[in-house]
């Protein structure tokens, strides 16, 4: 019989950039944020911003886990000029807080529970 070795499935995030360049990154759902997912998604966020700082709308609602080198990296998004987390449960903000803890961030990052707000902090507070 086979070995499990994980149970949770890592998954590749969902990215697009909005019309008002906020770029979304959306985490599925009961996926772990691997080191293998934060590089391509790192990847991924430098090419749609042109390699140009740009804010980042994350969304972690509902993902599994997050491994330590994905929460650097995200402290380290040099392309980023403000990431905005948004969870949902206090699972999400807990994860968010390993996140905020990480390592000192190249930009502002704020978690919130409320999409609208967090859209609100980059437009307002973080203009590209």
């Amino acid at each position: 019989m086979g070995r499990v070795v994980d149970a949770v499935h890592a998954a590749a995030a969902d990215i697009s950039r909005s019309g008002d360049g906020i770029i979304s990154v959306d985490l599925p759902r009961g996926a772990a944020f691997t080191d293998e997912v934060a590089v391509s998604t790192s990847t991924r966020l430098q090419v749609l911003s042109g390699g140009k700082p740009c804010r980042v709308l994350m969304r972690l609602k509902g993902v599994a886990s997050i491994s330590r080198m994905a929460r650097s990296m995200l402290g380290r998004q040099t392309n980023a000029s403000a990431i905005a987390l948004v969870g949902e449960s206090p699972v999400d903000r807990v994860i968010a807080n390993f996140v905020l803890g990480a390592e000192p961030s190249e930009c502002p990052v704020r978690y919130f529970d409320s999409e609208p707000q967090a859209l609100e902090w980059l437009e307002r507070d973080n203009a590209a």
